[in-house]
């Protein structure tokens, strides 16, 4: 799972969860992912995670969704595997 993009749905989740600062830390490393990717992220998954943490960090509106949903168009990950995770967090 994508910590970053982990960070984007909780916030979408459990708005106020995170401050303004989390969240642009969290952009700001997506961004670093961005940079780096090849090493374990492919550059098309990398830009979309650092676009829907960026977008995140400024408001909370339906661009998310539409990263988020690019997100698990091209991974085929599970978008509901990432809501039972932060699920089981918040009851932690």
């Amino acid at each position: 799972m994508n910590k970053n993009l982990m960070m984007v749905m909780d916030n979408q989740m459990n708005p106020g969860k995170y401050s303004k600062e989390q969240l642009i830390r969290n952009a700001s490393e997506a961004a670093v992912d961005y940079s780096n990717a090849g090493e374990y992220l492919t550059s098309d998954v990398a830009a979309i995670v650092d676009a829907a943490a960026y977008v995140a960090s400024y408001t909370n509106n339906a661009a998310i969704e539409y990263w988020l949903d690019q997100y698990f168009e091209v991974t085929k990950e599970n978008k509901q595997d990432y809501i039972d995770e932060i699920n089981k967090e918040d009851k932690q």
